[in-house]
């Protein structure tokens, strides 16, 4: 019998369950870490606690073989100097020809801290946007990490800080890269990954569909799922700009904005008036449906890992879209 959100790989692997998610976004997104704000103590603390899971689950230090933090500076306004850290943990795939090829898989971590009481709530929770999203990275990592599920290539897992401040921290690592940019194959990124009423039973976004067939490999290995990618929406397409993805994916020069990296972020929503508000908190979150997709989404990765990534982007497309924008 399969479990629920299970392909036929790997059926052996335990589950993550909706209690573990739970718990993890109670953690993150409780009121004691007063909204994750980029500096704030609260955020030593989140980076401490998916460093814990990290290990936990059996990765490895991505940074000099020993840390799980790469560190840098963000300048914000006024010329104030800010502390901030990503959290990076590495996979070794199995697959002796495929082992130096990199999947990565990321999340940002950060919120927007305390701000305007609305309703005598001050604090900015960021339960779905996007201690979710650093939840399923969590619980991918233990379950990629079990030997029924181990990827062919190598993946690198990070949680990203300074996302809310410009994407500092996913635009810090591809300014200092950790593993060679050409063998960075895909860059799956998780953002509100909480929240099914919008689109629908076992559906999800891929951003950026419009300008690439990576929703045709997906969909293949949909064939034996009940999980489709949704192409039907209110989201605008712009959505594809918004998150760490935008990072990896495109290069931008003086007279241009180009394509790069295949770099998606999955959501579950389409619901953005969730987005920085104070009602977006850990009682509003679907673990049962998020436990499904978390699920889902580790033999997904699985089965991409093995594949061969011939990914095309759609310049015309994405060109015309640039035109109207």
């Amino acid at each position: 019998m399969l479990i629920a959100g299970f392909s036929a790989i790997a059926q052996n692997t335990n589950p993550v369950t909706p209690d573990d998610l739970r718990t993890h976004v109670g953690y993150l997104a409780g009121d004691d870490m007063k909204g994750r704000k980029n500096g704030s103590p609260e955020m030593k603390l989140a980076a401490n606690y998916i460093a814990e899971n990290f290990r936990a689950a059996g990765l490895k230090p991505a940074v000099g073989d020993t840390s799980w933090f790469q560190e840098y500076i963000i300048t914000g306004r006024n010329g104030v100097q800010i502390q901030e850290r990503n959290v990076l943990g590495i996979l070794e795939g199995t697959d002796p020809n495929l082992k130096n090829e990199w999947i990565i898989l990321s999340a940002h971590f950060d919120h927007i801290g305390i701000g305007k009481p609305v309703n005598g709530d001050s604090i900015y929770n960021g339960a779905d946007d996007n201690a979710t999203g650093t939840v399923t990275l969590m619980s991918l990592a233990k379950l990629l990490s079990d030997p029924a599920r181990r990827p062919a290539r190598s993946v690198l897992f990070a949680a990203w800080s300074g996302e809310e401040m410009g994407m500092r921290g996913s635009r810090w690592f591809l300014e200092h890269p950790l593993i060679p940019m050409d063998r960075m194959m895909l860059n799956l990124n998780f953002e509100m990954t909480g929240e099914f009423k919008t689109l629908g039973d076992k559906k999800f976004i891929i951003t950026g569909y419009l300008f690439t067939d990576f929703d045709d490999l997906v969909e293949k290995y949909n064939e034996n799922s009940d999980w489709h990618v949704a192409t039907s929406m209110l989201s605008s397409p712009g959505v594809f700009f918004a998150s760490d993805n935008a990072a990896f994916a495109l290069k931008r020069t003086a007279d241009a904005t180009e394509l790069n990296l295949h770099a998606y972020t999955l959501v579950t929503t389409d619901a953005q008036g969730l987005i920085h508000k104070v009602t977006d908190d850990p009682t509003i979150i679907d673990y049962e449906n998020m436990a499904a997709f978390t699920n889902y989404a580790a033999g997904l990765i699985h089965w991409l890992s093995s594949q061969k990534l011939d990914i095309s982007w759609d310049t015309e497309a994405f060109n015309k879209y640039l035109s109207t924008r």
